[in-house]
C-alpha cells in the first residue's frame, strides 16, 4: 500500500480518520527530524520540551475510553457511570502501587507500554488496509521495542534524570549491558520486520516502521519518546476512537473529520481537565521539567493499566453494527 492508497477515498467511518491520523503523526516525525538534522545543535538540551509536550498532548487520548465499550454494548447511562468509576478505581490503584513500589512498577510500566504501543501500531494498520484487526504479537513486540526500549536505553543524561526523578534513590543509570543487548536484538528484527511488511506489500507499514527507527536513533531520546506520544500513538488512537462514534458515522462516511473531531474535543473535555487538576495539585510542590516528569509518568502509568485493557477488548470485540 503506497501513501496515495492510504489516502482513496472510502465509504467507511475509518477512512477519514485514518488519512488524517496518518497525515499528522508523519509529519511530526518529519518535523522533529528535520530540526533536529538542520537546526545547529539540533533538539540538544530542549529535547525536554518535545518530552513534556507530548506528553500533554497524550493526556486526551484515553479520555473517552469509558464510553467505548458503552456504544458497542449500547449501556444505559448508569452502566456507564459504574464502568467509569470502575475506571477510575482500577488507575487510582495502580497510582498508589507506583508511589509504594516506583522500581518495579515502572519495569511493569515499561512492559505494558511496550505491548500497548505496538499492538497499537498493528491494530491501525490493520483497520487502515481494511483488514480486521489480528493479533500479531512478533510485529507487535518488534514496533513496541522500537519506540520505547530504544529511546530508554540510548542512556543520555536526559533519560536518567527522568528514571532518577520518577525512582527515588536511582541515579537513573541501567545494568551494564542492557544497552547494547537491546540494539543487538531490536534493530535487526526492526530490518527484518520491514523486510516482510514489503515482501507483503505492505509498504505504508514498513515505510512507517523505517521512519520510526530513524526517529529514536537520530533524535534524543526524550524528544523522540515525546513526538511519538502525543503526535502518533495518541493521534492514531483518537482516529480508532472518533470512528466508534456513531454520531460522527455520516460525516466520517462522507470524508468529513472536523465536526466529527469537535464533538471528540467536547467529549474528552471534562475527564482531560480532572487528569490535569490532579496533575497540577501534585506538581504543585516540585519545579522543573524533571519534577513534572515525575508526577506525570506515575499518572499515565496509572491511567495506561485500564487503557490498555479497554484497547485490548475494542481488539477483540466484534464491531458495532455497519461498522
Amino acid at each position: 500500500m503506497t501513501l496515495l492508497d492510504a489516502g482513496a477515498r472510502s465509504a467507511t467511518p475509518f477512512a477519514a480518520p485514518a488519512r488524517a491520523a496518518t497525515a499528522v503523526s508523519g509529519a511530526a516525525v518529519v518535523a522533529v527530524l528535520l530540526v533536529e538534522l538542520a537546526v545547529p545543535g539540533g533538539w540538544g538540551d530542549i529535547a525536554w520540551v518535545v518530552l513534556v509536550a507530548g506528553l500533554l498532548l497524550g493526556l486526551p487520548h484515553g479520555a473517552v475510553d469509558h464510553l467505548v465499550p458503552a456504544t458497542r454494548l449500547r449501556w444505559s447511562l448508569p452502566r456507564v457511570a459504574v464502568f467509569a468509576a470502575g475506571y477510575a478505581a482500577l488507575a487510582g490503584g495502580a497510582w498508589l502501587a507506583f508511589r509504594a513500589w516506583p522500581g518495579p512498577a515502572l519495569l511493569l510500566f515499561v512492559v505494558v507500554s511496550a505491548w500497548h504501543f505496538g499492538t497499537g501500531e498493528t491494530a491501525f494498520a490493520d483497520l487502515r488496509a481494511g483488514r480486521p484487526v489480528r493479533r500479531r504479537a512478533t510485529a507487535a513486540l518488534v514496533v513496541g521495542a522500537v519506540v520505547l526500549l530504544v529511546p530508554l536505553t540510548r542512556g543520555t543524561a536526559g533519560t536518567e534524570a527522568v528514571v532518577a526523578a520518577v525512582v527515588p534513590g536511582s541515579d537513573g543509570t541501567l545494568p551494564p549491558g542492557v544497552r547494547t543487548a537491546v540494539l543487538a536484538v531490536v534493530l535487526p528484527a526492526a530490518a527484518l520486520l520491514a523486510a516482510e511488511l514489503v515482501r507483503r506489500r505492505h509498504r505504508l507499514e514498513a515505510a512507517e516502521l523505517s521512519a520510526l527507527v530513524v526517529l529514536v536513533l537520530v533524535v534524543p531520546p526524550l524528544a523522540a519518546f515525546g513526538v511519538y506520544f502525543g503526535c502518533w500513538h495518541s493521534v492514531r488512537h483518537v482516529a480508532r476512537v472518533v470512528a466508534e462514534d456513531p454520531g460522527s458515522t455520516a460525516d466520517l462516511a462522507a470524508g468529513r473529520i472536523g465536526r466529527p473531531l469537535r464533538r471528540f474535543a467536547v467529549r474528552a473535555a471534562l475527564p482531560t481537565a480532572a487528569v490535569l487538576g490532579v496533575l497540577g495539585l501534585l506538581w504543585s510542590a516540585a519545579g522543573g521539567w524533571p519534577a513534572f516528569v515525575a508526577t506525570d509518568l506515575p499518572l499515565l502509568a496509572a491511567l495506561t493499566l485500564p487503557h490498555v485493557l479497554v484497547v485490548g477488548w475494542l481488539d477483540a470485540a466484534p464491531p458495532s453494527p455497519g461498522r
